[in-house]
């Protein structure tokens, strides 16, 4: 074939030997660039980072709840109110128990009241029946001294009138009458000494334990009673929410009449100087974050165009995955240096918490390692 020739100066096409090698030279510069960017992403490391929430607490700090379901009758500490250890906080409604104390605490008080009752009445019983028997044994006494007496005259006239029988100057049928006499004398006798003075204590004795028995009875009864007492102040206590620490009151929003659970939050008490930031954190890096780690947060109330920046360390991690409506997380605590400034607790933070490095192109595409 001929030569190309052009009439308007164009430049000549190239040769098809040319552009296959200028096309192999700009697709090794391609390869070249894209290997260099692979490289790059790849050498490149980007600190990883999830974000939590939360806020500055105190070391010694609380969430108050309610221990049973009730209806908010008084609300007794603000916010921003100083409490002690003890203090009550709300009053629930507690109509039904304090009732059912008053009616126990009136109930112990009858059987308190017939318990001293009924001791006056025995002791008063035990000194009469004690009068009786000693008045008892002065009779008994009297008459063991008359039969002693009868059996020696009766003994005495036997004697006699033996002898005379024997000298013939009575006849036999007398000494018959006499045998008899000191026989019945005998026997009186030997009936007072076989019952003897000991029956008169055994029976003050008998007495004693009868009426022991009936006050033990008594004690028992009012002894339940107190334990009844104890139960019922017991259950009015529940109904009260106390302050478990010393420190600054932050209330929850409930009102006078509200039903309020016990899992419900209604204060936080701050207690003690040093600071710490309670944190939330997704369940899905739950196992991402440990001890130890570093990280950096913001504080809304140093919200400026100069960021202030905080920076801690993760100190405790909750071994519990918690849950507020659909939303999983868990609670960790890290240490917070106010760097002289005055933070006021329950102030609320937004955290990142570094966890690790990654390449540049697992942190674009989010891949965790």
């Amino acid at each position: 074939m001929g030569n190309l020739r052009t009439t308007t100066g164009e430049k000549m096409p190239l040769p098809q030997r040319d552009i296959r090698r200028r096309r192999i030279i700009y697709t090794l510069i391609a390869l070249i660039v894209i290997g260099g960017i692979v490289c790059a992403g790849t050498f490149i490391k980007i600190d990883r980072y999830t974000l939590a929430s939360g806020y500055v607490q105190t070391d010694e700090y609380a969430e108050v709840r309610p221990p049973v379901t009730g209806t908010v009758s008084k609300i007794l500490i603000r916010s921003g109110d100083t409490v002690k250890a003890g203090d009550l906080l709300v009053q629930l409604n507690a109509e039904e128990e304090e009732a059912t104390l008053a009616e126990t605490r009136s109930r112990l008080s009858r059987l308190q009241v017939n318990l001293e009752r009924r001791k006056a009445e025995m002791d008063i019983d035990l000194e009469r029946r004690s009068v009786d028997l000693e008045e008892q044994k002065r009779e008994h006494a009297n008459n063991l001294a008359i039969a002693e007496l009868q059996l020696r005259n009766a003994q005495t006239k036997l004697a006699l009138t033996q002898e005379l029988v024997d000298k013939g100057l009575k006849a036999a049928n007398n000494l018959e009458d006499e045998k008899l006499k000191e026989q019945l004398a005998r026997v009186t006798l030997t009936a007072y000494q076989q019952k003897g003075f000991q029956i008169y204590e055994e029976l003050l004795k008998r007495d004693r334990e009868k009426y022991n028995r009936e006050l033990s009875a008594l004690d028992e009864e009012i002894n339940a009673m107190e334990d009844a007492v104890r139960r019922a102040e017991a259950r009015l206590r529940t109904r009260q929410v106390r302050a478990p620490i010393d420190g600054v009151v932050v209330r929850y929003e409930f009102v006078v009449g509200e039903l309020l659970q016990p899992a419900t939050v209604i204060y936080e008490i701050f207690g003690g100087d040093t600071n710490t930031l309670k944190l939330r954190i997704n369940e899905r890096y739950s196992t991402k974050v440990a001890v130890g780690q570093k990280y950096k947060a913001r504080l809304s109330s140093f919200r400026s165009l100069n960021q202030v920046y905080f920076t801690g360390t993760v100190q405790y991690m909750r071994s519990v995955i918690q849950a507020e409506g659909e939303a999983t997380y868990r609670v960790i605590y890290c240490s917070f240096d106010p760097g002289g400034r005055v933070i006021p607790p329950g102030s609320t933070a937004e955290a990142r918490i570094y966890y690790g490095r990654s390449c540049l192109w697992f942190y674009l595409f989010n891949i965790d390692f």
